[in-house]
């Protein structure tokens, strides 16, 4: 497991995205604080519709918050500029979605080195670097073959692969075993885990304590908050109670 630094890559102080519904405001997040540090695998649980996929956005500088600050690596991304905001993203945070969003019309390669090429690098360089990224996820065979041509548990690792291809800081991952089979999830799961290894920041965001469980630490969030202590116990037997069925 990797060494956890004392300092935090993400830090939210008293972040509210709040949502105007004829007179009455609705809050997404409410009041949230919350590190992330470097190292760390997080995954953040709960519901639909609980302001986890809301909080993973402004963790991703996808969204910006109505009140609070947010601070990556140090730095308020809530007062930057849309522009700055793009390159940040671009740079430092990685993203894996449970639809993959590959294009269609590119090959394998070619969709893992859009990120390089929206960055303004070198196409030789964009193609070496995909190479390596796709040899890591253990796709190497894959590389000339289209989207279409693939398993879900391989899209989602050239999606992985993708996220990668620019080294950034830290990897979001949104539901990204939602649209898998069990084995599939299994082995998307463990690409996690070894990426994690190898000193990576993983936040995974999912309404699955089963998949919750590979983390080293998880939060729950829930009607825009954001529980630690006790949380997850309560939150597991929500699921419980609403399966009928043990949750392994």
């Amino acid at each position: 497991m990797s060494d956890i630094s004392s300092e935090p890559v993400f830090e939210f102080r008293g972040v509210s995205k709040s949502y105007q519904m004829g007179e009455s405001t609705v809050y997404a997040l409410n009041e949230v604080d919350l590190q992330v540090r470097e190292g760390e695998f997080l995954a953040i649980l709960g519901p639909s519709g609980s302001g986890k996929s809301t909080l993973m956005h402004i963790m991703g500088c996808m969204d910006q918050p109505s009140a609070g600050e947010v601070l990556l690596d140090g730095e308020d991304v809530a007062k930057v500029s849309a522009s700055k905001l793009a390159r940040v993203r671009r740079s430092k945070v990685g993203f894996v979605f449970q639809t993959f969003n590959l294009l269609p019309k590119l090959s394998v390669l070619e969709n893992v080195m859009l990120p390089m090429l929206y960055c303004h690098r070198k196409r030789a360089d964009a193609r070496k670097r995909a190479a390596e990224v796709l040899e890591m996820v253990g796709l190497s065979d894959r590389v000339g073959h289209m989207p279409g041509q693939l398993s879900g548990g391989q899209r989602q690792r050239v999606a992985i692969a993708r996220s990668l291809v620019n080294d950034p800081r830290v990897i979001l991952a949104d539901e990204p075993t939602g649209n898998l089979d069990t084995a599939s999830a299994r082995r998307v799961l463990e690409l996690f885990g070894e990426l994690h290894e190898r000193g990576r920041t993983v936040v995974l965001v999912t309404h699955d304590p089963r998949v919750a469980d590979v983390a080293h630490r998880t939060i729950v969030v829930e009607d825009g908050r954001v529980s630690e202590s006790g949380a997850l116990t309560s939150f597991v037997g929500m699921v419980k109670e609403s399966d009928g069925k043990e949750v392994r």
